[in-house]
């Protein structure tokens, strides 16, 4: 599991959107506070994240039955701009059959342990 988040992340910090997209099953959901999207296609998963402006390095990540938790210290992308550098922020995969069935933004815990 934590192989797939980091998979996720390389894609993400590299703007290989069409690659992120492969890891997740359709539908995906994405969830990010009370919006929830369910995306039918690879094209729509593809394009979700192109919107997404900060990169993450990760932190750490702990996972629980079928959920991994990410936690990333936010920084640029090469095609936009972060809009809260340095700050931490978090993610929870839920991963079905080895791919991602669900993203979803939840808060960062205070105090991170090391990946």
């Amino acid at each position: 599991m934590k192989t797939i988040v980091r998979a996720w992340s390389k894609y993400l910090n590299s703007g290989d959107n069409a690659a992120e997209a492969r890891l997740f099953s359709l539908p995906a959901v994405m969830i990010q506070g009370p919006t929830e999207f369910r995306l039918r296609t690879r094209a729509q998963v593809a394009a979700w994240h192109a919107l997404l402006p900060c990169s993450g390095r990760i932190v750490s990540i702990t996972v629980q039955g079928r959920y991994a938790t990410a936690v990333f210290r936010l920084g640029n992308r090469k095609t936009s701009k972060c809009d809260a550098p340095g700050t931490l922020a978090a993610a929870q995969f839920t991963i079905v059959r080895g791919k991602i069935a669900i993203w979803e933004q939840v808060p960062p815990p205070s105090a991170a342990p090391a990946a």
